[in-house]
């Protein structure tokens, strides 16, 4: 895998402390495999955290498999979403989902959660 696919450590939510801070404050939207936590962020590009637990797959390539499907999402998306931090956790059920259907639910929370923070401003 070449470098420029790969997310900068800028557009990660990685420090523990601001993690934590994300993963609890903002807006929050669920949906059947995801659940994100959003917020307005002071940087000017889209940061993303992922949360995907043993309760998920206990299997770790499974585990990993989904982060580069969601990593991959946001990827795609990033020109298209505002200054925000996002956290996105999966949901159990998960593993045996399709990439399209997948896919096409991280698109949609994304755009619902933008959209939620832009009207509490």
């Amino acid at each position: 895998m070449a470098n420029s696919a790969r997310l900068a450590r800028c557009q990660r939510i990685v420090d523990s402390a601001s993690f934590r801070a994300r993963g609890r404050q903002g807006i929050s939207v669920h949906g059947r495999y995801f659940r994100i936590r959003a917020m307005d962020s002071q940087f000017r590009y889209p940061r993303l955290g992922l949360v995907v637990s043993k309760k998920v797959s206990k299997k770790a390539v499974q585990r990993n498999r989904i982060k580069r499907q969601i990593r991959e999402v946001f990827r795609y998306s990033q020109g298209q979403l505002s200054d925000m931090d996002f956290v996105v956790f999966a949901n159990p059920g998960i593993s045996g989902e399709t990439n399209g259907v997948l896919n096409r639910e991280l698109m949609r929370l994304f755009g619902i959660s933008q959209e939620k923070c832009q009207s509490q401003k």
